[in-house]
């Protein structure tokens, strides 16, 4: 019996390896994939990417994904652990028809899961997601997905190895016009890093070199999938690194999740700036030193110092969306975006991929700082100041719709309230703003929220909502 469900979402699949994530099931929803996008390019053979992070679990479900590939005809380019968005820039670049990743993210070290990337880089959307959930549950349910067979070696000789594709991934990010990297080595950067021996292991640190950092000091980047710490880059996670950061002398400190999509700073004082800042950096770099124009995305969850860095700049519109990247991505290539992202520390630039980047968003970071010859608490300082607060619930068969209706006459005649419900619900105020929705890749409730109401700081609001969600779950 599961302790967790399989949990399946426009962010892919993922549950416990061996409990709500078997290698049959890995069998179905590769099948599936592989018919799903076949059926929507028209083709009968598909060239596709395969990557994954370092987790414990990895060469298991890789070894059933190349199989399962190779039985169906796929001309497979597998480029072992390296980050989520390197096999995104990969599909990419090789003109490849999808990719697939096994990775659960941040997840912990006990998870599995799969990623799926269509023939742009980008997750898959709704539409292709049910299509795909529906195939692969028709599989399972037919027992079709059962192929017990080893890969032997005759068939894994049709496999192409590529190592090289991190290597390519950072000469991309060298090639962007506004990476200078003469200004950056004067600075003589020292800088810690920790990857939690995922998959950011070897290209973090390549990365930060090939800048011109001059002194990298590098926590957990053995890519063995033994997590050192759970894996969310939180504060409460990040001890280690900020110890190191401060008894190392170091300028700042980097961290990474499992997968290497998500990327959190640490201030020369050892203390995290919150995983806000990451994006509001990047934004602000793009904006006020390469000076361009033109709409941001963030979702829902996002602070709103994106939205006050955009309106200095020719009064740039700001789109909010739904919780996930494939959404973010899709609002991006709408309205054609300068730059988005997503509040956890996800970095998405058009002029690489429309993909989270912590290796994009690293670098802008560094040529930010760079250019405005400050540390990173005092560019933070220049920037926005919001405290959010992330919190989690975890309340069995809650009915969103009650709560929906709960809010709305409770706070309807508050002035300047305002409900958004796109995405679980966001409440919108002008001293505040608290967003509450069901997570798609664990089974809990998100409480989110920023207040600059000086009577209430945005932890005692949050709480204050996760205890009103408690009691009334309890009385209903």
């Amino acid at each position: 019996m599961s302790t967790s469900p399989l949990m399946r979402s426009i962010s892919g699949v993922r549950g416990i390896f061996g409990e709500s994530l078997t290698l049959p099931i890995v069998s179905a929803h590769i099948t599936a994939f592989y018919e799903t996008i076949c059926e929507d390019l028209s083709k009968k053979e598909l060239k596709i990417i395969v990557g994954r992070d370092s987790r414990i679990s990895g060469p298991q479900v890789l070894e059933r994904t190349l199989q399962i590939l190779v039985n169906l005809g796929a001309n497979i380019t597998e480029i072992g652990i390296v980050p989520t968005p390197t096999v995104q820039l990969e599909v990419i670049n090789s003109s490849s028809d999808c990719g697939i990743v096994i990775t659960s993210s941040h997840n912990p070290k006990e998870w599995n899961g799969l990623k799926f990337v269509d023939s742009q880089g980008l997750f898959l959307g709704v539409d292709l997601c049910k299509k795909l959930y529906s195939k692969a549950d028709q599989f399972l349910q037919n027992k079709e997905e059962e192929q017990n067979e080893e890969l032997d070696e005759e068939k894994k000789k049709k496999i192409i190895v590529d190592k090289e594709a991190g290597k390519r991934h950072i000469n991309s990010i060298l090639e962007l016009p506004y990476i200078d990297i003469e200004p950056i080595k004067k600075k003589e950067y020292c800088v810690c890093i920790d990857t939690i021996n995922g998959a950011g292991g070897l290209v973090l640190p390549e990365l930060l070199r090939s800048l011109g950092v001059s002194k990298v000091v590098e926590l957990n980047t053995q890519m063995t999938g033994v997590f050192a710490h759970s894996p969310e880059p939180i504060p409460e996670n990040l001890n280690d690194i900020c110890e190191t950061v401060v008894s190392e002398s170091c300028d700042f400190g980097i961290a990474v999740d499992p997968d290497a999509d998500r990327c959190v700073l640490i201030g020369p004082d050892g203390k995290p700036l919150g995983e806000e800042y990451t994006l509001a950096i990047a934004t602000y770099f793009m904006l006020e030193k390469v000076g361009r124009r033109g709409p941001v995305c963030k979702n829902l969850s996002s602070s709103r110092a994106i939205d006050d860095i955009a309106k200095q700049y020719s009064n740039c519109p700001v789109y909010s969306t739904r919780i996930g990247e494939m959404h973010v991505a899709s609002k991006m290539i709408q309205e054609n975006a300068v730059i988005g992202g997503e509040g956890n520390g996800g970095v998405m630039l058009p002029d690489l991929h429309i993909g989270r980047d912590s290796l994009v968003a690293t670098a802008l970071v560094i040529q930010c700082l760079t250019s405005e010859n400050c540390t990173l608490n005092e560019l933070k300082k220049k920037l926005p100041q919001y405290q959010i607060e992330k919190l989690k619930v975890h309340v069995q068969g809650i009915d969103f719709e009650a709560i929906k209706k709960y809010y709305i006459e409770k706070l309807s005649k508050e002035s300047g309230v305002t409900f958004d419900f796109a995405d679980g619900i966001k409440i919108d105020h002008p001293d505040w703003w608290c967003h509450l929705r069901k997570s798609n890749t664990e089974p809990v409730i998100r409480v989110i929220g920023e207040s600059s109401n000086q009577k209430e700081s945005s932890l005692q609001m949050c709480q204050r909502f996760m205890k009103d969600i408690k009691e009334f779950n309890q009385k209903n």
